[in-house]
């Protein structure tokens, strides 16, 4: 039976204009991760549900500290991801920029006075894509 997640974006400019969206989606499988990156953290590696090529539909990472000091890589990947705002990803063709399905998250956390990062991770994917 498959899962359904409702997710809403929105934005709305000082005295201009809002743009709101909202989507409903049908997965297979969702899972909620949450870890802690320590200040002074490099390569914490997060493991994300394995699956297919394709399989994630959703991907959303938000966390309690923001900053160009905090990043990701994706499956250990040459980019750097900066979380200096929630990062969602909705749909193939979003998820798709990585350039890979994302296996794994490793996480860097320098954005120093202790700031530990409590990060929030969503994935909605199909488990037969």
């Amino acid at each position: 039976m498959p899962e359904t997640i409702i997710f809403t974006v929105a934005a709305e400019v000082a005295s201009g204009p809002t743009l709101k969206e909202s989507r409903t989606l049908s997965v297979d499988a969702y899972d909620k991760l949450s870890v802690t990156v320590p200040d002074g953290t490099s390569n914490l590696d997060v493991e994300l549900q394995p699956g297919g090529a394709g399989s994630v539909r959703l991907l959303i990472i938000k966390s309690s500290q923001y900053g160009d000091g905090l990043k990701y890589t994706v499956n250990n990947g040459a980019t750097d991801y900066i979380l200096d705002q929630p990062h969602v990803l909705s749909g193939t063709g979003a998820v798709g920029l990585f350039g890979s399905e994302p296996t794994k998250l490793v996480f860097d956390n320098a954005l120093g006075g202790g700031k530990d990062a409590q990060i929030q991770i969503l994935i909605g994917r199909d488990a037969t894509p």
